[in-house]
């Protein structure tokens, strides 16, 4: 049996995973010495994955979704090997494998000597080899007997991360991004085939972004969008074979075909132009306008349905939870089918009756379906794994069943707390330490204005919450009083009993406050626009923010009790920030783009109003703070999107001599993706919170035989 798991991890389908070869090889010489009864999946997850005591394996799904991954390649293996004297098989529902020997199950001691076999095992010889080699049975699913059970196959297993699948129109082959384990590269195109090893890399853009592949309905062509600095560089297209790229349009996003071919359906969401989704004739070259959301709105993700008849989009507010709607092609009023949902990258069934979308709920990113018509009621789909974020339908295939093609992964943005007086001989900073880690994404808020207490968003119980702490970590607590989540956590009242922060009500981005104790939430702002970056005064009467009110995002105040909302830029900003005398306003003229590549400007304007003026240029938003002394910031950082993931430095612009001077370098790279706000500092400038990418690998999986 272990010269079988030799050969088994010397083959070239096991020799380039060495998660599942310490997978197998964990649970075969375990079974062989006897404790085959202990292997559990909150073991697994400690012994193989280095996972704490604490791990929750309800929310992260990492150890069976590598069980199915292995049962794929021992079935994939012993395909290519059918004359081996052993077959190794690890049935569903155990992690204890199973041995077959010139047609005799040999099953070592799982408790104690057995005199017969688990049932499922107990018809013979013939039946266990076809069960180990048919493929993994997607958990509950039960399909009826003319139908073949749906299975559950992993396309990648690259280290790095893998998205946004698209299929070929045949089903056979995905186009996906990929990036490296680095998670401060970009991503590149790729094509795979499903059922094969069969590879080909279509791009190799160090500098750009590429994002959210749609294959043409010929199969011939895949249309992309590119991004760089985190703004959208244009929509292209590229032959499914690979080669030069053919600009469509500058701008644009998340492009998806018509049935016939001939045209992109297109977002458009960049400040100072029409907003909505456009048809780009390809030949032609012109376009009409399809959608027109309401201000403070943003629509994405656009499909068309099989029949070419109706646009299913979704449409968010600034928390980026869409919801989905439709509406005819030829024009008309969208309408609503589901509520803020989150929705990531979205399908039609085949038949073009239902929609595949991915849903976040209390346990994470899940997969629902709905009847593309008014009026009707989600449902889950069973046992597909938590995680996934991004999917595909490929056209119906023989037997009346198609695949979906998942982007699947559980994603770890954790936040750093670093003193930023302790910095060694060398210019680093030695004291960095995790602040009150979990497994899913947490996004710097503020420190109170005594350093002693921190704010910051997390979704780690499945929603976006609001969360405070002390600065040591303790008396952790979530404040949350919203059922649509909150964005962001602002700054902290004078008194530190009370948190200004953004959220999402009945789809509508405001300003709101929440009380460090707990209880109901008090909105501030309703006005129908993006309202964001809440910054309280020291005095503890205003509450500056950004808005696009106005069409455009700029700075304004409110009272902190409530009242008529006050503009004070007209040519835009975003973050406002307050100087410690109060006189002064700070802010950036350019949006965080989910990534450090923007280069803005650091502007000022009076508090009461007046003349903007630029302080000095450089600084990355949502990377930069105001303390006593000056403005900190993460230096280099700026037009450098796909940095080698090297670690990053952090400068200060004095406010006493207006230079730039090195504070000192970063044990580690700030996160460049994942949360739009990456670092903020104490008002004393002695601690900053960070953000770093713990882990972001993502996989391509493919659902089989799906009805």
């Amino acid at each position: 049996m272990r010269a079988q798991l030799a050969r088994i991890l010397a083959s070239e389908i096991f020799s380039r995973s060495d998660r599942l070869t310490a997978f197998l090889t964990y649970i075969v010489e375990q079974t062989l010495d006897g404790h085959g009864a202990a292997l559990k999946e909150h073991v697994l997850a400690m012994e193989v994955y280095g996972k704490a005591a604490d791990f929750d394996t309800g929310l992260d799904p990492i150890v069976r979704v590598d069980a199915r991954r292995l049962r794929d390649k021992l079935r994939e293996y012993y395909g290519s090997a059918p004359h081996d004297p052993v077959v190794i098989a690890v049935p569903k529902g155990s992690y204890a494998p199973l041995f077959q020997m010139n047609g005799t199950v040999v099953a070592p001691a799982l408790e104690a000597p057995r005199t017969t076999l688990p049932r499922a095992w107990t018809v013979g010889a013939a039946i266990i080899v076809t069960t180990a080699l048919a493929g993994v049975a997607v958990g509950r699913w039960r399909a009826r007997p003319e139908f073949p059970a749906p299975r559950l196959l992993t396309v990648t297993s690259f280290p790095g991360g893998e998205g946004m699948p698209s299929f070929s129109p045949d089903g056979n082959f995905v186009v996906f991004t990929r990036r490296g384990p680095d998670p401060n590269e970009t991503n590149d195109l790729w094509v795979k085939a499903v059922d094969g090893d069969a590879l080909r890399r279509l791009t190799d853009t160090p500098q750009l972004h590429e994002a959210m592949p749609a294959w043409s309905p010929d199969g011939r062509q895949i249309a992309f969008y590119t991004t760089e600095g985190g703004t959208s560089s244009g929509v292209f297209l590229v032959s499914s074979l690979g080669g030069p790229v053919r600009k469509v349009t500058s701008g644009g996003i998340d492009p998806a075909w018509t049935p016939d071919g001939q045209s992109l359906v297109i977002a458009t969401n960049r400040e100072g132009e029409d907003r909505g989704i456009f048809v780009q004739r390809l030949e032609r070259g012109t376009r009409r306008q399809l959608t027109r959301p309401p201000i403070g709105f943003l629509d994405s993700y656009p499909k068309v349905s099989p029949d070419g008849k109706t646009l299913a989009f979704g449409r968010s507010s600034g928390l980026k939870k869409n919801a989905l709607f439709v509406m005819p092609m030829s024009g008309g009023e969208p309408v609503r089918l589901t509520d803020d949902v989150g929705v990531g990258r979205f399908d039609w069934t085949p038949d073009g009756r239902e929609i595949l979308y991915p849903q976040v709920d209390t346990s994470g990113l899940r997969v629902f379906r709905i009847v593309a018509s008014p009026g009707q009621r989600a449902t889950a789909v069973p046992d597909i794994p938590i995680g996934v974020n991004m999917l595909s339908v490929s056209p119906m295939r023989t037997g009346q069943t198609f695949r979906v093609a998942l982007g699947w992964g559980q994603s770890d943005v954790g936040l750093r707390l670093v003193d930023l007086d302790a910095v060694t001989p060398a210019g680093v900073f030695a004291l960095a330490t995790p602040f009150c880690d979990a497994t899913r994404i947490d996004m710097p808020g503020r420190l109170s204005r005594d350093g002693r207490h921190v704010a910051f968003a997390s979704d780690r119980n499945g929603e976006p919450q609001i969360w405070v702490a002390d600065r040591d970590g303790s008396g952790l607590r979530s404040v949350s009083g919203l059922a649509d989540g909150f964005e962001n956590a602002g700054s902290w009242s004078p008194d530190g009993r009370f948190v200004a922060v953004s959220g999402a009500l009945h789809g509508n981005t405001d300003i709101f406050v929440v009380s460090v104790d707990g209880g109901l939430s008090r909105r501030l702002t309703e006005d129908p626009a993006i309202d964001s970056d809440p910054e309280w005064s020291g005095d503890g009467r205003w509450i500056y923010y950004t808005s696009n009110a106005s069409g455009r995002s700029e700075i304004w105040k409110v009272l902190a009790t409530g009242g008529t909302p006050v503009r004070l830029t007209t040519g835009g900003g975003f973050e406002p920030r307050e100087s410690s005398d109060g006189r002064v306003i700070y802010y950036v003229d350019a949006a965080a783009r989910n990534g450090l590549g923007v280069a803005a400007a650091l502007k000022q304007v009076s508090s009461a109003g007046g003349p903007e003026t630029v302080v000095f240029n450089g600084v990355p938003p949502g990377a930069w703070d105001v303390t006593d002394r000056g403005i900190v910031f993460v230096s280099g950082a700026a037009g450098v999107a796909g940095s080698s993931g090297s670690p990053d430095t952090l400068d200060l612009f004095s406010f006493a001599d207006r230079r730039i001077q090195r504070l000192g370098q970063l044990p580690f790279s700030v996160a460049r993706y994942g949360v739009p706000r990456v670092l903020t500092v104490s008002r004393d400038g002695r601690w900053a919170l960070a953000a770093h990418i713990d882990r972001w690998d993502r996989d391509i999986l493919v659902v089989d035989n799906f009805r």
